[in-house]
């Protein structure tokens, strides 16, 4: 039987809609930082973050309840590692050298710089072992490490906490850079970590919506 020839490559199905409409919040939670002006502009960033790291949650869910096969199974893992490292790696790494590029220490400046490369190394590092295990069809209750995906709900979390001591938040980019060099480690640390059930989703979506609800009253 002849093989029908696609117009475009890849695999597009809904089985990776949420993982672009992650990425896509998350290039916008980018634009937004790249022209931040105003304080509450970061609110917006934190939205976009949490939207990005929802959407990774609940994608790999839906995928495992569609009809795929091997060859769309594998197109799943790439674009979802690939758009892991924009909404997770990358995105996060704009974020701490906005806040560290208008702190007026050059000291803390530096710093922040050498956690930011520091931080992306060992997100691409998790990333890349995630795949490995990935195609050898690994299949546990477990990952090994952090996922990256955490950053999405772990930084918001402390913003909101942050925002709302005085103290705290003149000293924001310094707890961030400890906050990001500890999620770091804790990418490529060889710890097990439970993947996330039924209960941990439904956890996460309430954290989510109650961040939000923080971040814009």
């Amino acid at each position: 039987m002849k093989r029908e020839k696609k117009l475009f490559i890849g695999c597009f199905n809904k089985s990776v809609i949420l993982t672009y409409i992650g990425v896509i919040f998350a290039l916008a939670g980018i634009f937004i930082l790249i022209d931040l002006q105003e304080a509450e502009q970061m609110n917006l960033v934190m939205f976009c973050l949490i939207i990005s790291g929802l959407c990774d949650l609940f994608d790999g869910f839906i995928a495992r309840k569609c009809n795929r096969n091997e060859t769309q199974k594998a197109f799943g893992v790439q674009i979802d590692t690939l758009c892991d490292i924009i909404s997770f790696v990358i995105f996060p790494s704009i974020l701490l050298y906005k806040m560290a590029f208008q702190h007026h220490s050059q000291m803390v400046f530096a710093v922040s710089i050498v956690m930011i490369i520091l931080y992306v190394l060992c997100g691409i590092t998790r990333l890349a072992w995630f795949n490995i295990l990935a195609n050898a069809g690994s299949k546990t209750t477990y990952y090994q490490g952090v996922p990256v995906t955490y950053i999405s709900f772990v930084v918001p979390v402390f913003y909101v906490g942050i925002q709302r001591i005085p103290f705290l938040m003149r000293n924001i980019n310094d707890i961030f850079v400890i906050l990001y060099g500890v999620m770091g480690f804790l990418f490529v640390a060889n710890l097990k970590i439970k993947k996330p059930s039924g209960k941990w989703y439904v956890f996460f979506s309430v954290a989510a919506i109650v961040t939000v609800v923080l971040l814009f009253i």
